[in-house]
């Protein structure tokens, strides 16, 4: 056969052939990975119920001493997942072939949203956090990391997919009951998981003594992350939305840091001043949570008169069906609500639910008071 008739022929059926392999092939996806975090495995698994709000006890941990380096390392030192963070889902790049010009190009899979107390949020847009129509369930985040153990002594949770698609990260600064540690609420139900599963980057005191310097240490050592470039959190926090709140003896220590001009807002679970004076401290909108009674909140009277002292913008709540243990998770809707009015710029969609008499967090088991809005 004439070379000049054979050689092209071939060439045609080689092009062919290619083109049915690319038009055949499926393409590769990564799925999410696991939360990495884990719950203690230690002695400390009680209900939170159980566990007394006392002013010192033994399991409460002494923040180590000295050490000025404020980068949190990686590996068994920091005891964190020191895995590579999530990569988005990648289609596997083909053979580039001519194909017939009618055949429609394949396009990218669809990502399947994930479940939880949300539907699936918009992209956040400018570095903030998304959106979500509930704060009932966990949020759109799908996993947390948690450090047990930094350089000040208490506990780092944050997004394991932090910064992704450029999000800025508020700070929630927390002191836990007096005597109780991390641990006692880790005990209470994913407690942590559940704020960063909205996307807040939270430090836990190891301890709370009523000492504001101990939260100033914490919030300073979370805020020098920002600047660590072998940090997780290197450039991914927004340090301009900081909130600091604290549970009974927390609350107290939450008084006492103030004022700390880079707070944006408090936030105070069953924890009212002795003196009534911890109010004079406050200069940004703060949020009192209670339960309903004397009997059920030992700290209700206390937290009666900072409301009535208050000066600045205030949100009183208190949660029937609560005690002095249980009105922060009971509340964990409404103080997630707060968080993402006041840290991520969601006022449009949050301010009413407080505010206004028919608003979520006026209603139903909120049994709630504002003033000087």
């Amino acid at each position: 056969m004439n070379p000049r008739i054979w050689a092209p022929t071939i060439l045609s059926l080689l092009l062919l052939s290619l083109a049915g392999c690319a038009a055949g092939a499926e393409p590769e996806t990564t799925t999410d990975k696991e939360d990495p975090a884990q719950a203690d495995e230690g002695d400390e698994s009680a209900d939170s119920d159980q566990m007394p709000d006392v002013e010192d006890g033994d399991d409460a941990p002494t923040a180590p001493t000295g050490g000025k380096d404020a980068s949190i390392g990686t590996g068994k030192d920091a005891g964190m997942d020191a895995r590579a963070p999530r990569s988005d889902a990648s289609v596997a790049d083909t053979v580039a072939t001519k194909v017939d010009s009618a055949t429609p190009p394949e396009e990218d899979p669809v990502p399947t949203p994930g479940d939880g107390g949300t539907t699936p949020p918009p992209t956040s847009t400018a570095g903030k956090l998304p959106r979500v129509d509930t704060t009932d369930g966990p949020g759109p985040f799908k996993g947390v990391t948690k450090v047990k153990m930094t350089a000040p002594g208490g506990w780092l949770i944050y997004p394991t997919d932090i910064g992704k698609d450029g999000i800025k990260h508020p700070l929630f600064v927390f002191g836990p009951g007096g005597g109780t540690t991390p641990s006692t609420y880790e005990s209470m139900g994913m407690h942590w998981d559940r704020y960063g599963s909205y996307g807040f980057v939270i430090y836990v005191l190891p301890r709370s003594t009523g000492d504001g310097a101990d939260m100033k240490a914490g919030l300073d050592w979370l805020i020098a992350q920002n600047d660590v470039s072998s940090s997780p959190l290197y450039q991914k926090l927004d340090i301009t939305k900081i909130c600091a709140a604290g549970h009974s003896q927390g609350s107290i220590t939450t008084f006492d840091f103030m004022p700390d001009e880079r707070v944006t807002t408090t936030i105070h679970i069953s924890g009212g001043s002795f003196d009534g004076k911890g109010p004079d401290n406050l200069s940004k909108d703060t949020m009192f949570l209670c339960g309903p009674s004397q009997s059920a909140d030992t700290a209700e009277p206390q937290c009666n008169g900072d409301f009535t002292n208050s000066k600045v913008p205030t949100f009183y709540t208190k949660i029937e069906g609560s005690s002095h243990l249980t009105s922060g998770r009971l509340g964990w809707a409404s103080i997630i609500a707060w968080l993402l009015w006041h840290l991520a710029d969601q006022e449009d969609q949050w301010k009413k639910e407080f505010v206004e008499p028919t608003g979520k967090f006026q209603t139903g088991i909120y049994k709630s008071q504002v003033k000087n809005w």
